[in-house]
């Protein structure tokens, strides 16, 4: 089975940034360092299950830290553009779909569930997140000690996923004991990316 990613989900982030290096025109290089609270993104089977129908799930991620470099170049006093690139990783907390599934989503790979221990676990792997931006900023107050800053931009974003490898969850033991023959479970590894076109909204504060 094939899993194609929608690289185009939002990634929410927070980074602590620099801002510009300086108010004078010219050109200036800054590296930030960041956490971002990543959303759920959906993915959806390029094959139908038994019931004709995708499967359709959602991968969500653990909280992480980000990193961005970022080139500029100081127009004028207020004004800056920069080209930045961006890196947010993400380990896998859960795969998991909609009632209307054949198999509503992934548990710990090769874990033999029983009545007595039907606990899912979480499947392994990630996701990450490149960027290429090109931005444009507008700093409020160039002068002062705390300058506010807004900006805008845009630019490509790939997601990956590395080696997600989980359990389906609906596949338990039913009668005999497992056996090569007859397994009684059934793994999924999902390697996969996607690119899409992004934007973002740039707020936030530099002290000089």
């Amino acid at each position: 089975m094939k899993f194609k990613l929608l690289a185009g989900a939002a990634l929410a982030a927070v980074t602590i940034a620099s801002g510009a290096s300086a108010r004078e025109v010219g050109w200036y290089g800054a590296v930030d360092l960041g956490y971002h609270w990543p959303m759920g993104i959906d993915g959806t089977s390029s094959n139908n299950a038994a019931n004709g129908k995708p499967y359709n799930w959602k991968f969500n991620q653990a909280d992480d830290w980000s990193g961005f470099a970022r080139l500029g170049y100081q127009v004028s006093s207020n004004w800056r553009v920069e080209l930045e690139g961006g890196y947010r990783p993400g380990d896998i907390e859960s795969v998991r779909g909609g009632a209307s599934n054949a198999i509503q989503g992934l548990c710990t790979a090769g874990v033999v569930r029983t009545t007595a221990a039907p606990n899912c676990g979480s499947p392994t792997g990630s996701i990450k997140t490149y960027t290429l931006m090109g931005n444009v900023i507008y700093d409020i107050l160039p002068d002062s000690t705390l300058n506010p800053f807004i900006g805008v931009g845009v630019g490509i974003n790939q997601t990956t996923a590395d080696a997600i490898v989980g359990q389906f969850s609906t596949i338990t033991p039913v009668g005999p004991a497992a056996t090569p023959a007859n397994p009684a479970y059934q793994n999924l590894t999902i390697d996969d990316d996607d690119t899409a076109f992004a934007w973002q909204g740039i707020a936030g504060v530099a002290w000089a």
